[in-house]
């Protein structure tokens, strides 16, 4: 399936996009700037700050594993035309921490992209002007410099029959 590179340009809200609902105000919670969305490209960046980070001052891993979650399955969602997307799995790796003040960028990218299922890799890196700051780290041939953390999402495209049911779920009075 050939992915079109059609991104919106977030910052200067040039265009409609059908997807801003779908956006979770935990994102603007954290601080979360979105830069570039695209089918091929998700990506954005925010700085680890109290509100973000565990008790001993550092990012707190449910943060990594929520963003994965989010821009993946924004992405998925734009790649399946716009339909409906559950996230089915997310695993996430953390590599080193990142402490308050520093600045992530954040970048998904679909890994597949099948009729039903879509699996999309999270990257969480240190911002390069914050590179030197960043804690020495044994020397790996596979390392990526400044990786904080490595997600994994797959995510499911919800038949529109689903969909139509949800609808009509919000239609029918509850009885309580």
């Amino acid at each position: 399936m050939a992915i079109s590179d059609n991104s919106f340009d977030w910052k200067k809200g040039d265009g409609e996009y059908p997807f801003d609902h779908r956006l979770s105000p935990v994102l603007d919670f954290i601080g979360f700037e979105m830069e570039r969305v695209s089918a091929t490209s998700i990506e954005g960046r925010f700085v680890v700050s109290e509100r973000s980070a565990q008790a001993y001052g550092v990012l707190h891993g449910g943060i990594s594993a929520f963003l994965a979650e989010s821009l993946g399955s924004l992405g998925a969602f734009i790649t399946s035309g716009f339909q409906p997307v559950a996230g089915v799995e997310v695993s996430t790796s953390h590599f080193q921490p990142a402490p308050i003040g520093m600045e992530i960028e954040v970048k998904a990218t679909p890994m597949h992209i099948g009729r039903r299922l879509q699996v999309w890799e999270v990257k969480l890196i240190s911002a390069k002007s914050s590179q030197k700051d960043l804690p020495k780290q044994e020397s790996s041939k596979t390392s990526e410099p400044g990786l904080i953390a490595l997600s994994k999402l797959t995510a499911s495209k919800l038949s529109s029959n689903l969909s139509a049911k949800s609808q009509d779920a919000k239609k029918i009075p509850s009885k309580l």
